[in-house]
């Protein structure tokens, strides 16, 4: 298992320089520089606004009531996208744009259902008034 680790850990650069080579040769040296100093511009400003991004997702969860593991695993996606976006490469880039598709989870760990279909309330019982005359005395 170490040996497994230690190999893709030298496979992975090897596959980034020539997936960048591969790209250059298939749309061209100068279309491959201008993607990769895109893409690096892009995960230094995601990293540059993170606070305000994060600040405002939480915002949103803690008004919806829907704070909980998903909302920070979808934190801790973005910066792992960013930091993606800032290596050079083109395996990298494809992560962090799979990282940054919205997903739906269907699991409710750590949330708050808002909606269970149950309506609390409090109720009394009010009788109809009879309409038919009193004999008054």
């Amino acid at each position: 298992m170490p040996y497994l680790l230690f190999g893709l850990l030298l496979a992975y650069p090897f596959a980034e320089v020539m997936s960048l080579i591969w790209l250059a040769d298939a749309i061209g040296t100068a279309w491959t520089v201008v993607w990769m100093v895109a893409s690096f511009a892009c995960g230094v400003l995601m990293l540059r606004h993170s606070r305000l991004a994060v600040g405002l997702k939480l915002m949103n969860d803690m008004r919806s009531g829907q704070v909980g593991v998903n909302s920070l695993f979808g934190i801790a996606r973005y910066f792992v996208a960013a930091i993606l976006l800032i290596i050079p490469g083109l395996i990298s880039d494809v992560i962090a744009l799979v990282l940054l598709l919205p997903w739906k989870s269907k699991s409710n760990l750590g949330q708050t259902k808002v909606d269970d279909g149950i309506i609390d309330a409090e109720y009394r019982r009010v009788d109809p008034i009879d309409e038919t005359p009193r004999i008054e005395r």
